[in-house]
């Protein structure tokens, strides 16, 4: 099958209007197991794929996708961090949500890699452009996004980018958006945190974490509402539930209750349990008058 890839991808090069022709590369790339992706297709016949993705024809755009969805699961992750960062840059600004969550998928997939990481970390734009796309509107690219930094977080040395350097700007100007976005950073912040107490430390010195508790005495509702949310899954974690607990939160959201209309409430229990730090948070939504 690798002929028949390299025959389409010169017919593409030279047609005007390649279409057609990107509809039978699809076709064929599809038809081929990855393994055989990998010879099938050089690096510089790559970049004549993503060159496509710069048009307004949403049919070019969608087929494109669609082969360098499947192609680029053939490349191990170290090559598309130093052979294709300038694409993934511009696949990261792309003004059409599918691109974006295209890059997005496979700056993931650098993330997860030790290597990876390294050439992600030789290049903070690329990390702020990830950031960026916390702000998106459409919430799939958004939670792409989180992931791809979650992973990155995984090692110290993504820890120190994303908290110890610009980065850490960065993430505070894209939380100013509106409630929404800051909510999505404080998800981010949330998932670091449990992973372990080195990453909550440096959760919690950036900052982030008490603004997030600041939320729980807020005036508006579902703002604390949310609040409380976030503040049960950082409970999820022993040293979660430790950090809760020295920081006097636990006393704070003891047995509070949040009216929604005139028929319901949240109300966020907490008891101890196996010494005073054991703390167990649990949501639950019933009609007022219970309990």
């Amino acid at each position: 099958m690798a002929a028949p890839i390299e025959s389409l991808l010169n017919e593409i090069c030279e047609s005007e209007d390649p279409i057609e022709e990107l509809k039978s590369l699809r076709t064929a790339v599809l038809a081929t197991p990855v393994s055989g992706l990998r010879q099938a297709v050089s690096g510089a016949r790559l970049e004549i794929i993503f060159g496509l993705l710069n048009t307004n024809d949403k049919e070019q755009i969608e087929v494109c996708v669609e082969i360098l969805s499947r192609v680029l699961q053939a490349l191990e992750p170290i090559q598309l961090a130093q052979n294709y960062k300038t694409a993934l840059q511009s696949g990261l600004n792309h003004p059409n949500d599918s691109v974006r969550l295209l890059t997005l998928t496979q700056m993931g997939r650098v993330a997860g890699h030790a290597d990876g990481v390294t050439q992600m970390l030789n290049s903070s734009e690329i990390l702020r452009d990830v950031i960026q796309c916390i702000s998106v509107e459409r919430i799939a690219v958004a939670k792409e996004a989180i992931a791809a930094l979650s992973k990155l977080s995984n090692t110290k040395a993504g820890l120190d980018a994303l908290f110890r350097s610009d980065l850490l700007n960065k993430l505070k100007d894209v939380m100013l958006t509106n409630d929404i976005i800051r909510y999505r950073v404080y998800e981010l912040i949330v998932g670091v945190s449990t992973v372990s107490p080195v990453c909550l430390g440096y959760c919690a010195n950036s900052g982030l974490i008490s603004q997030m508790l600041e939320e729980l005495t807020g005036d508006d509702v579902l703002v604390r509402a949310t609040a409380i949310e976030m503040v049960t899954s950082l409970a999820q974690s022993q040293h979660g539930r430790q950090y809760l607990a020295q920081q006097g939160i636990i006393d704070k959201i003891s047995n509070m209750i949040i009216i929604f209309g005139a028929h319901n409430y949240l109300k966020l229990k907490t008891y101890l349990n196996e010494g005073p730090y054991y703390v167990n948070a649990v949501s639950s939504v019933t009609t007022e008058g219970a309990d």
